[in-house]
C-alpha cells in the first residue's frame, strides 16, 4: 500500500463557508471554453525524477453550482494534511470542467472534476480517446435545484407543467405551436398570483441550469399531448427547455443568481442549486414544487424529485507510483478527505454548504472506493 503523502495535521479542521459570490470574486473570470489549465506560476514543470511531481498541488475545476463544495474541500485537505499546498480550483460549467478534465494526462490537465451530474457514456469515450482511462468516480453528496423568492413574499405552489407553461418559448394553441405571450402567473393556473412573471435562470451549461432542464422543464412538458407526438428527441427536448426571451426571464451566470434575486422587482423568482438556498442564510426560502419543499430530509429520502448527486471525479494516472512518482501528490488524500465522513456525513462540514449526506451504507461504499482507488466502470 502506498502511504500518505502527508502527515496529518493535530489542528481542528476549518469549517469556514465562502459564500458562492466571495468565492467567485476571488477565483476570479475561468474561461468557459475547453482549453487546457495551465500549471500555477509557483509550480513550473519539472522532469520527474525518484520522489518527484510535475505539479506542487493538486487542479480541480467544478461545476459554478458545486464551486461552494469544492472551496469547502479544498480548505480542509489543505487544512488536514501537513504541507498540502492549496489546490488550484476553477469554477465553470459541469460541460467544461468535465470537457477540460477529459483532455488529456499530464500537468497541463486538472487532475479532478466536481460536478452536479453524472459522465455520460460520450463523455467517458472522450476521456479514453484522450487517454484518460483511469478514472476514479466518487459520490460525494445530494443536492437539489430549488425555485426560490427572497424572505417575506408570497410564495406560490407550483407545478413543474405550470413553471414550463410560464417559462417555455412557445406555448400550445389549437395543435400550434405559437409564441408564448403570457404575462402574469394567475393566467398559468388558477390559485396563482396575480403577479407578474419574473424569473432568474443560471445560464447554459452550468449543472444547475442542466439540472432545472432536466428535472423541471422536461418534467413539466413529458406529459403534454402535443409534446409526445414529436417523434425526434432532440426536437421534442428542444420544445421543452428552449425558454422565452420576451422579458419575462432573465439569464445570469449560477453564480450570480443570488445577488440579481437580492436586487430584483418583488415578485421575482430565482432557480438556484439547494447550496446557495442553504448558504442565504435565511434570505431566501423555497417555493413548494410538485407538492413538496426542498429539505435535507426530503431530498434525502428521495420525495423531492428535482434533486442530484454532486460526482468528483480524479485521474489515477495522475497520482503516484510506489517510486513516488507521478504528475502530483495528495491525490489519495484529497479522495480520503472527500469520502470521510468529517466531510460528507451528519453534520459534516459540507452540509454547512447544503450537501446532504449519502445514506449510511453508499456512504462506507463511497469511503472504499476512495481507499482503494478502484476505478469507474464503463
Amino acid at each position: 500500500m502506498i502511504r500518505s503523502s502527508f502527515p496529518m495535521k493535530e489542528k481542528p479542521v476549518r469549517r469556514t463557508f465562502l459564500p458562492l459570490i466571495a468565492a467567485l470574486a476571488a477565483l476570479g473570470g475561468a474561461s468557459a471554453s475547453a482549453q487546457p489549465v495551465p500549471a500555477p506560476a509557483a509550480a513550473p514543470a519539472a522532469a520527474p525524477s525518484a520522489g518527484m511531481t510535475l505539479r506542487d498541488r493538486l487542479v480541480i475545476v467544478s461545476s459554478a453550482s458545486s464551486s461552494g463544495i469544492t472551496q469547502l474541500l479544498a480548505q480542509n485537505f489543505t487544512a488536514r494534511f501537513e504541507g498540502a499546498n492549496p489546490p488550484v480550483v476553477r469554477a465553470i460549467g459541469s460541460s467544461q470542467a468535465l470537457e477540460l478534465f477529459c483532455a488529456g494526462v499530464g500537468a497541463q490537465t486538472p487532475d479532478v472534476a466536481v460536478t452536479t451530474r453524472r459522465m455520460p457514456r460520450a463523455v467517458q469515450e472522450n476521456c479514453a480517446a484522450n487517454g484518460v482511462r483511469d478514472v476514479i468516480e466518487l459520490q460525494i453528496g445530494l443536492g437539489a435545484v430549488a425555485l426560490a423568492a427572497r424572505r417575506g413574499e408570497v410564495l406560490p405552489n407550483v407545478s413543474s407543467r405550470q413553471v414550463w407553461s410560464a417559462l417555455a418559448a412557445e406555448q400550445i394553441v389549437d395543435d400550434e405551436f405559437v409564441p408564448n405571450r403570457v404575462t402574469s402567473w394567475a393566467d398559468i393556473g388558477p390559485g396563482l398570483p396575480r403577479a407578474p412573471i419574473r424569473v432568474i435562470v443560471p445560464s447554459d451549461g452550468s449543472g444547475t441550469r442542466m439540472l432545472f432542464e432536466d428535472l423541471v422543464l422536461e418534467a413539466g412538458c413529458r406529459h403534454v399531448r402535443d409534446i409526445r407526438l414529436i417523434f425526434e428527441a432532440s426536437y421534442r427536448r428542444a420544445k421543452c427547455v428552449t425558454l422565452r426571451n420576451d422579458g419575462p426571464v432573465t439569464v445570469v451566470p449560477a453564480t450570480d443568481v443570488p445577488a440579481r434575486l437580492l436586487a430584483a422587482p418583488p415578485g421575482t423568482l430565482a432557480v438556484m442549486s439547494y447550496d446557495q438556498l442553504v448558504s442565504s442564510g435565511g434570505n431566501f426560502l423555497a417555493v413548494t414544487l410538485d407538492g413538496d419543499l426542498p429539505t435535507a430530509a426530503t431530498i434525502a429520502n428521495g420525495n423531492y424529485e428535482q434533486s442530484r448527486t454532486f460526482y468528483l471525479y480524479a485521474k489515477r494516472q495522475h497520482g503516484r507510483n510506489m517510486q513516488g512518482v507521478g504528475v502530483v501528490r495528495g491525490l489519495r488524500e484529497f479522495l480520503n478527505e472527500a469520502s470521510s465522513e468529517q466531510a460528507g456525513g451528519p453534520g459534516g462540514y459540507l452540509s454547512l454548504a447544503g450537501l446532504v449526506p449519502l445514506p449510511p451504507a453508499d456512504r462506507a461504499a463511497q469511503r472504499r472506493v476512495a481507499e482503494n482507488q478502484t476505478l469507474m466502470s464503463r
